[in-house]
């Protein structure tokens, strides 16, 4: 299933796409921006070429936006299963909370939503609608396994923290992981 804005291209990732969705993921990584750039919007995740990989082959978790014009990858929206994602304490962690938050009358659990994100759209491209376009794609690739979609913002981060509230994410709570304080937000994938 794949959906379209103009000549740009919303669809799961494959394998040839995987060393463009690095180069992007790692364009916006906060280690690599210094200061006043994250005021745009930032990532923290990190994640090899070979993660990238395993995740787009066992979950189906990485969508991507692709200029069609130049097949350049332009977007990506990582996603993935709680157990997938315990190797990385940040995840582990959250997987570990989820229960002390509630989210449409019912307490978050790991059986019961995936984690989103990030999600990152090159600078030249933002505000033409694709991050709405890339998280209904993976709503409808999680919906069959999941009802909830979870995500975190950290609060340094308002450009990331007014698209979530855009769409129509509820901000269930805060906590705190490694020295930083994180909004818990939550959607339902249907």
């Amino acid at each position: 299933m794949a959906m379209s804005q103009g000549n740009v291209t919303i669809r799961s990732a494959g394998l040839a796409d995987i060393q463009q969705v690095k180069a992007l993921l790692e364009r916006y990584h906060a280690k690599n921006l210094i200061s006043d750039q994250c005021d745009n919007g930032f990532v923290t995740t990190d994640m090899t070429v070979e993660q990238l990989d395993t995740l787009r082959h066992a979950e189906n978790g990485v969508t991507i936006a692709v200029d069609e014009s130049n097949n350049r990858v332009v977007g990506l929206l990582l996603g993935a299963s709680w157990a997938f994602l315990q190797p990385w304490p940040m995840f582990d962690y959250m997987a570990s909370i989820l229960n002390e938050y509630t989210f449409n009358d019912h307490k978050l659990d790991p059986a019961h939503s995936y984690q989103y994100g990030p999600v990152c759209i090159a600078e030249e491209y933002r505000g033409r609608g694709i991050g709405e376009l890339l998280l209904a794609h993976q709503r409808q690739v999680f919906a069959i396994h999941y009802p909830v979609v979870v995500t975190f913002v950290n609060v340094l981060n308002p450009r990331s923290y007014a698209f979530h509230s855009r769409n129509h994410f509820e901000d269930v709570g805060f906590f705190n992981f490694n020295g930083n304080k994180y909004h818990m937000m939550a959607l339902p994938t249907c």
